[in-house]
């Protein structure tokens, strides 16, 4: 059974969590904004350095970019909203020590591919506070670093389908490239659900790259 002495300055991090959430909701933040609302907090010394790793490491913030930070869940969401979140972590963390194990190490932390005809399209979490920007960003990278990719596969809970479906419309039109990351646009595969009960259903978008014409 996990217990607070088995979380490193567990109560530190969710007073810094807490006032995240409500100074800042689902909206970014600098480790300069979370220091001006956090008594003892300094990012620029070692324990407060740590304090942000902790942050990231229990699940409670997430890094989107180069000291830029945003909650991952609210406090008041549903266990299985929580668990839906941690699936990503989770899975990484089980790939990278499989890789150890077979003898092996990988520079890569993301999530696994899915498969689906044949073809392997990186898998891209999706949250309610991600918008197309976020998620053309994240996908661009996982494109970028695996050439042979047919595509990404938006994933998220069942519940967030409408949201995940407008992201799908976006990413699937052209003008999508003026605006983000993405080199191209991509084209929809397919949607589905999966899971074994209600709570934990997760809504998949498989969506192709788009071909050009000189291919």
């Amino acid at each position: 059974m996990t217990t607070r002495t088995s979380l490193p300055a567990i109560d530190d991090c969710l007073e810094a969590y807490l006032a995240a959430h409500a100074d800042f909701g689902a909206e970014p933040f600098s480790s300069a904004d979370l220091a001006d609302r956090v008594d003892g907090f300094d990012p620029s010394e070692p324990t407060g350095a740590h304090r942000l790793d902790l942050l990231i490491a229990y699940g409670l913030v997430d890094r989107i970019g180069d000291d830029r930070y945003r909650i991952r869940c609210r406090p008041d969401e549903s266990v299985a909203r929580w668990q839906e979140r941690s699936v990503e972590r989770a899975a990484t963390v089980r790939r990278l020590v499989a890789d150890r194990t077979a003898g092996h190490e990988t520079p890569s932390n993301d999530p696994e591919p899915l498969s689906h005809d044949g073809d392997s399209f990186a898998s891209v979490f999706v949250s309610e506070q991600d918008d197309v920007e976020t998620v053309a960003t994240t996908a661009a990278a996982a494109l970028a670093r695996d050439a042979s990719l047919s595509g990404i596969v938006l994933r998220g809970a069942g519940s967030r389908a409408d949201h995940l479906q407008q992201i799908t419309d976006e990413l699937c039109n052209s003008d999508v490239v003026e605006h983000t990351d993405l080199e191209q646009s991509f084209e929809k595969v397919v949607s589905d659900v999966v899971g074994e009960s209600k709570d934990t259903l997760e809504f998949r978008s498989f969506l192709r790259i788009t071909q050009t014409a000189e291919s």
